[in-house]
């Protein structure tokens, strides 16, 4: 249920931004999302900075990223189970807290100079399980904030403030680590969640009718959820999109650092202008896409904008300059972000709310672990054929898989059946 109060015409010229500002649920929840994420995006610079400082490998950045998927992986399937028989707003309240304690105490680590890559390694995955739950959570409680013919727009507009975070995160890891140190940025880091626990505190929505009955397991339920996802056409190929491009397309961004360390061969500096760019370029996307608000024709905006990543993927590892790189990283993250929005949208518009939790949790683990599983393969792949080739390697795959997908998509009809 969302408060629906009306701001009057002029946000209707808004188009699906308008409608969006309409939810003070909404509102309330993605301004707290925001300034969480900012801190996130900050928090995951400052952690791949710190694991190439300690080990200058590029295998142990991709590892430390591969860790905090791990647990996320393994408790994100049963968390949409339980979510769905509970509350989504106090799963993802309880684990948001968590997660601040974690964060605290690797700041007190830190400062304290005791940190070393084994204690490192085992706070990224506490971290990875408390994201286990907050992931689906917070796909669940997307819906249950606006009305159904406002969802669009709504998820487009929570995803303009997600990267509006992810330009200012970055950003503002450059200077924390320039100026500040590592262990700034995880304090940083472990005040911001505090936002996202004071928005949960003041909506209010009322999850009764989208909780399911529980079955004799919780087994049960999730093998529900997973016939559930496989038996719809519309929603296996998008979970399939959603793979490839974690997978193909996007470690560049997890594996940055090393890139920054090892390419580059140069200090942090260069991480608050490249993946800033990424981050501007995806709040355009998001923005654009808040502005259309409707679905019809997104199939096809969806598969054009992946080759286009692709390619421009490809641009940028041949990119000869620092400023070039910085344009192609901004084309990288509107085209990407398109990709992801886009599916998310077609997504949460054909899953029913009863299954929910369940299927955003499989989703939840190809847009988050499947890029961190990518990011491992590319970083052990450098270590042998450089950061490059690998890189290069991925963009390639994800090019022949465009040509697959379209052609797929063509046969089945997905293209008409999702609008």
């Amino acid at each position: 249920m969302s408060d629906g109060r009306g701001t009057g015409k002029s946000l209707g010229a808004l188009g699906g931004i308008g409608q969006a500002l309409r939810s003070r649920n909404l509102v309330l929840y993605c301004s707290g999302l925001g300034f969480a994420l900012t801190g996130t995006f900050a928090f995951v610079v400052a952690l791949g900075w710190m694991t190439w400082e300690m080990t200058h490998s590029t295998a142990w950045v991709g590892t430390m990223v591969l860790a905090e998927t791990i647990p996320n992986v393994v408790v994100s399937p049963f968390a949409g189970v339980i979510i769905d028989r509970t509350s989504a707003q106090r799963a993802l309240f309880w684990a948001q807290l968590l997660a601040s304690i974690t964060v605290s105490a690797m700041t007190v680590v830190t400062f304290g100079e005791w940190m070393t890559i084994e204690i490192l390694l085992g706070f990224v995955i506490l971290l990875g399980a408390c994201n286990g739950v907050a992931f689906p959570a917070h796909f669940a409680i997307m819906p249950r904030l606006v009305p159904r013919r406002d969802l669009s727009g709504a998820i487009a507009f929570q995803s303009s403030i997600s990267q509006a975070a992810r330009f200012a995160g970055p950003a503002l890891a450059g200077i924390i680590l320039v100026w500040f140190g590592v262990a700034a940025a995880f304090a940083f880091k472990a005040v911001s969640y505090y936002a996202l626990l004071l928005a949960l505190m003041l909506i209010r929505i009322d999850e009764s009718k989208t909780r399911t009955l529980a079955t004799p397991g919780v087994i049960d339920d999730l093998a529900a959820g997973v016939r559930y996802a496989w038996s719809s056409l519309t929603i296996r190929m998008l979970l399939v999109v959603a793979v490839a491009l974690a997978i193909f397309l996007r470690p560049v961004v997890e594996i940055m650092p090393a890139f920054v360390g090892s390419v580059l061969k140069s200090g942090p500096e260069p991480l608050g202008w490249l993946l800033p760019a990424a981050g501007l370029g995806a709040v355009f996307a998001s923005l654009w896409l808040t502005w259309r608000g409707a679905t019809r024709g997104i199939t096809q905006i969806m598969l054009l904008n992946f080759a286009a990543t692709a390619v421009v993927l490809i641009a940028f590892l041949y990119s000869s300059s620092l400023a070039l790189g910085v344009a192609c990283l901004f084309v990288y993250g509107f085209t990407s972000s398109v990709v992801l929005i886009s599916n998310q949208i077609l997504i949460q518009n054909t899953v029913d709310d009863r299954m929910r939790a369940r299927v955003m949790s499989l989703y939840g683990i190809s847009i988050r672990a499947l890029p961190a599983l990518g990011a491992f393969i590319v970083g052990h792949l450098g270590e042998v054929f450089g950061l490059v080739p690998s890189l290069l390697g991925g963009g390639a795959l994800g090019l022949l898989f465009w040509l697959w997908m379209r052609g797929a998509a063509i046969r089945v009809g997905m293209a008409e059946g999702s609008e």
